[in-house]
């Protein structure tokens, strides 16, 4: 369920007749979550409209590689019904034209085990 997420929430497509904003993968992410965050994640946020321009003036596609999924250290413990995790990947930026740039992210997540199997339920520290 974390690498589903965290695929979801970090891809974006920003060539014409794709994504309209962040909130798209926001939305696409939503599948995987529960709770107040199924809401929120399909919101746009201002703070995105100036990274969203760069984008879409590149017309880039972002592609995620998850590379971990950890129990950070310090966390609790995992338990029947909830775990929180950090999922550790690689971000590609390919634009239509020029070199494509490379970035390593991490995005930690709280995981609610539903009545529909683990959810994701929390970005903690986003």
């Amino acid at each position: 369920m974390a690498r589903a997420f965290t695929t979801a929430y970090a891809q974006h497509d920003a060539r014409d007749g794709h994504d309209r904003s962040y909130a798209d993968a926001g939305v696409r992410a939503a599948r995987f979550a529960t709770g107040k965050l199924v809401e929120v994640l399909s919101q746009k946020r201002p703070g995105q409209d100036a990274p969203w321009a760069a984008l879409r003036s590149e017309h880039a596609r972002q592609m995620a590689k998850i590379s971990s999924v950890v129990v950070p250290d310090g966390a609790p413990a995992v338990t029947s019904s909830s775990a929180l995790v950090r999922v550790g990947y690689t971000l590609t930026t390919t634009p239509a034209s020029g070199r494509s740039r490379t970035t390593d992210e991490q995005l930690a997540l709280r995981l609610d085990h539903t009545a529909e199997g683990w959810r994701v339920a929390a970005l903690p520290w986003a």
